[in-house]
C-alpha cells in the first residue's frame, strides 16, 4: 500500500505532458504564499526583528511571516499566563506593521493541543489550569510507548474539556485583534496523547472523530473572527501505510480525521528529512498545501519542484488548474531564536552549524523562487 500511495502521488502530480496548454492568467512560476516561520523575540529584540523584516524578508521575496507566540505573550485576557522577558501589546503591533510596511502578511501561531510542557516543564496553560491535562497521571518527562516505537513525551491538553475554550478562545482572540492578523496558525502536532483511556470524556472515543472535533470547533470560531486557519499535517496522515511513522504521521488513530474537517484550512506539510509527496495527498482531498521545509537546502529545493511540477501540470485543462492552485507555496520553518537567525542571515560568528544550515536552506530556496519568478 505505502508503494501504492507513492506512485499515485508522483504519477498524479510529476507528470508534465509536452502538449499542456499555458493560459496567461495562471502563473504557474509565481507563488502566491512565500512563507517563513519565525519566534517571537524578547521585548529588546523586537527593533532588531522589525528592520529585519523590513530590510531583509522584503527583499528575499518572503510575503508571509508567521511568528511562534504561544504563552510569550502579555495577555490581558489571561495575565496569569505571561511568564518571564515576554512581549507587550505594543511589541506586537510594532512587529505587524512592519510586516505591513513591508507588503508581509502576519500571522501569529499558537499551539492549542500538543506540546503543553517541555522535558521536566509545564508550560503556563497546565501549570494554572491543570484539569485541561488530558493524562493528569503522566508527568513529564516520561518515555513513553506508542504503535511499537518509542517517542519524546509532551503534554496535550483534553480537546473534550468543558471549560477549555472559554481561556484559548480569548487568547487567539487578543492576539489576532492586537495583530490585525487574518489568519490564526493554530499548529495541532505531534498530539500523541489523545483519547486517552483514563480520561474520563475522551477515553474509548474514536481518536479520529475527537481530533477532527477539536479542529472544527478551532475552524468555527476563527471563521467568526475572519480569519483563516492553518495547521500542521501529520495527524492527517497515516504513519503506517507512509511508513512516516509517530513523528511526521499519525500512529494513534487520527488519520482518518483528514475527511471531516473543513476544506478551506492551509496545511503545513513539515517535512524535514525528505520529500515525500504528501503535499499531493492534501491537494487531492481538496486542502490548500504548504511544504514546509527546515534545515535541508536538498529537501527544501525538492518540495519546491512538488509545487512547481503540480502546478506547470495544473496547464493541462481546468480541473487540474483547480489542482494546481492547492499547492500555492512553501513555507520555511526555524525553530531557532529569532536573533540567531539573523545573525546566521549576515554570517556573524558564533552561530551554531544547524542554525547556519538552516539559514542557508532558507537563502537557496527563495533565491529558487526568485529565480524561477524571472522565468
Amino acid at each position: 500500500m505505502k508503494k501504492a500511495f507513492v506512485l499515485l502521488m508522483v504519477f498524479g502530480l510529476m507528470q508534465i505532458p509536452a502538449f499542456a496548454q499555458q493560459p496567461t492568467e495562471f502563473k504557474w512560476n509565481v507563488l502566491p504564499v512565500k512563507g517563513l516561520l519565525l519566534s517571537v523575540p524578547p521585548p529588546e529584540d523586537v527593533p532588531m526583528l522589525c528592520k529585519f523584516i523590513k530590510d531583509a524578508l522584503k527583499a528575499e521575496g518572503v510575503n508571509t511571516l508567521v511568528l511562534r507566540i504561544g504563552y510569550a505573550y502579555r495577555f490581558k485576557s489571561h495575565p496569569e499566563l505571561g511568564e518571564g522577558n515576554i512581549i507587550s501589546e505594543k511589541d506586537l503591533k510594532q512587529i505587524a506593521l512592519a510586516c505591513k510596511d513591508a507588503g508581509i502578511r502576519f500571522i501569529p501561531m499558537m499551539n492549542l493541543l500538543a506540546h503543553q510542557s517541555e522535558q521536566s516543564e509545564m508550560l503556563p496553560l497546565l501549570k494554572h489550569y491543570p484539569q485541561f491535562d488530558e493524562s493528569p497521571d503522566y508527568g513529564p518527562p516520561v518515555p513513553w510507548k506508542d504503535g511499537g516505537m518509542f517517542v519524546f513525551y509532551s503534554k496535550c491538553l483534553c480537546p473534550q474539556h468543558p471549560d477549555l475554550f472559554s481561556v484559548i478562545f480569548p487568547l487567539m482572540d487578543e492576539l489576532i485583534e492586537v495583530s490585525g492578523a487574518d489568519a490564526f496558525h493554530v499548529e495541532l502536532d505531534e498530539a500523541w496523547i489523545i483519547g486517552y483511556d483514563k480520561c474520563p470524556r475522551c477515553g474509548g472515543r474514536d481518536k479520529a472523530e475527537l481530533f477532527a472535533g477539536y479542529v472544527n470547533a478551532l475552524h468555527q470560531h476563527l471563521k467568526e473572527k475572519k480569519c483563516q486557519m492553518w495547521m500542521w499535517s501529520d495527524r492527517l496522515i497515516d504513519g503506517k501505510v507512509t511508513n512516516l511513522l509517530a513523528w511526521q504521521a499519525s500512529m494513534n488513530n487520527t488519520a482518518r480525521a483528514i475527511d471531516m474537517i473543513p476544506k478551506d484550512i492551509m496545511i503545513c506539510d513539515w517535512k524535514y528529512e525528505d520529500a515525500p509527496p504528501t503535499p499531493g495527498y492534501f491537494a487531492v482531498k481538496g486542502f490548500n498545501v504548504l511544504p514546509s521545509a527546515c534545515g535541508n537546502t536538498d529537501v527544501a529545493l525538492a518540495q519546491l519542484q512538488q509545487v512547481y511540477a503540480a502546478r506547470k501540470n495544473g496547464l493541462r485543462a481546468e480541473f487540474s488548474r483547480t489542482l494546481a492552485e492547492r499547492m500555492p507555496g512553501v513555507f520555511e520553518t526555524m525553530w531557532v531564536s529569532t536573533r540567531e537567525f539573523i545573525d546566521g542571515y549576515y554570517n556573524r560568528k558564533g552561530v551554531r552549524k544547524g542554525t547556519q544550515d538552516n539559514v542557508d536552506t532558507f537563502k537557496a530556496l527563495f533565491a529558487e523562487i526568485r529565480k524561477m519568478e524571472k522565468l
